[in-house]
């Protein structure tokens, strides 16, 4: 049977919060320092079960991954066995496996490439696609289009490459990356619009701090060539994907909250979901460093957006638009579907056994509040997906009654979320 967390609505939120590092940030930077020519440190990377995921498989791929101090030192060269694939489990991140699968065609070695059953139903052929497209040697292990894979490496070769980005900007940044590996670089296209496009610029500015060669052409090509400087260390930004939630939170629940160790302004997509909360009433100043948001805690406002940039910030925006009195529309969101859940049907649950009423009508979530506390407790499923039980909690902030499926699955990306929630709780 499943675990389940009780919340108590909060009377305000209060305080000041260090927010966790960004993931994305500290994927990318793991894969690029793997690939630079020395030893980084990455300074204040983040732990969770998705970076820990990745540090495995490139472990397995012959990186050297030390604990210092402040953060890990991380050095390559990456390769794999001639004979026997080297067996690289990215578990549930989708960041990880699109990745790897790049960097595995880049470098010498064979390797066998596959996840948990829920990564398996992710898509990744547009990916292979593009890199059977300059030479590398790829095998479907199962269903054509979806991991497992058999990548026999070494095989991409330098060149320019088309990808169909519009179900996810991971298979472009993954070309990126895979870049630093191949002699003479990559360039790489889109092929069409690319879905969480600002997160292609954070690929870009991750591997010009780790000293690799980045240059962007007018008509959006992007050439990537392994670089000859090396810094000495990588530090990783505040993560917005983190941050989201909790300024969605003191959004439902009031108060005044300040979050410490963001970089303003930022490539990290999810940043561009604080324009949203400022319509629907919450209020937020950037100073060096930092955001400080506060909100009344009482009359929130319906808001239309489209949100095809900021995806991962839909479920908190969500939650906050189920406590507004009437309609939000949040359109360009049809890849929610392929997210560590079908986003668009959790959320109609989630947010209808709170007391409000969702719909997904073909790629927009319409939501209609304001959600009625139920007479009896209600169970808010999250579907394993972390940023479901994120947007439960901020519900239960307003709601009496709601207990959060699966807590534990926050830890796929900020471990620490319940905790520094209750810390901010003003009793």
């Amino acid at each position: 049977m499943a675990d389940f967390l009780a919340i108590p609505p909060a009377r305000s939120l209060s305080g000041t919060l260090r927010v966790p590092p960004s993931k994305s940030a500290t994927n990318r930077a793991l894969v690029a320092a793997a690939l630079t020519a020395g030893p980084v440190e990455i300074f204040r990377p983040l732990e969770s079960d998705d970076t820990a995921a990745l540090r495995r498989c490139l472990e397995a791929m012959g990186a050297r991954i030390e604990a210092t101090g402040e953060g890990l030192r991380v050095s390559g060269p990456l390769s794999g066995a001639r004979g026997v694939p080297v067996a690289l489990d990215a578990a549930d991140s989708g960041t990880a496996a699109r990745f790897l699968a790049a960097v595995c065609a880049a470098v010498p070695g064979r390797f066998a490439l596959t996840g948990s059953a829920r990564l398996r139903e992710r898509p990744i052929g547009e990916l292979v696609d593009a890199l059977t497209g300059g030479g590398a040697r790829i095998a479907y292990a199962g269903a054509a289009g979806f991991l497992p894979l058999t990548i026999d490496g070494g095989a991409l070769a330098s060149g320019e490459l088309s990808v169909d980005a519009s179900r996810s900007s991971q298979f472009f940044s993954a070309l990126l990356l895979a870049g630093v590996a191949v002699d003479g670089g990559l360039t790489v296209r889109a092929a069409g619009p690319v879905a969480s496009a600002p997160y292609v610029g954070m690929t870009v500015e991750t591997l010009r701090e780790l000293g690799h060669e980045v240059e962007k052409a007018p008509d959006g090509a992007i050439r990537v060539r392994r670089g000859r400087r090396v810094p000495a260390r990588y530090e990783v930004p505040g993560d917005y994907s983190s941050a989201v939630p909790v300024l969605a939170a003191v959004a439902a629940a009031g108060g005044s909250v300040r979050l410490e160790g963001l970089r303003w302004p930022s490539q990290d997509a999810d940043a561009g979901a604080i324009a949203v909360l400022e319509t629907m009433g919450l209020s937020v100043t950037a100073s060096p460093g930092a955001l400080n948001a506060s909100a009344g805690g009482a009359v929130l406002h319906p808001v239309e957006a489209r949100a095809t940039d900021f995806p991962d910030a839909v479920p908190s925006l969500a939650a906050v638009a189920a406590l507004a009195d009437g309609t939000s529309r949040f359109s360009g969101v049809g890849h929610l579907r392929l997210k560590e859940s079908d986003r668009l049907g959790a959320l109609e649950e989630l947010i209808g056994s709170a007391g409000g009423r969702a719909r997904a009508v073909g790629d927009t979530l319409e939501v209609v509040g304001p959600a009625r506390a139920r007479e009896t407790v209600a169970r808010l499923r999250t579907h394993r997906d972390h940023r479901m039980a994120m947007a439960g909690a901020i519900l239960a902030l307003r709601l009496p009654g709601l207990l959060v499926e699966d807590p534990d699955c926050v830890a796929k990306s900020y471990p620490g979320f319940f905790r520094d929630l209750e810390g901010l709780r003003v009793r």
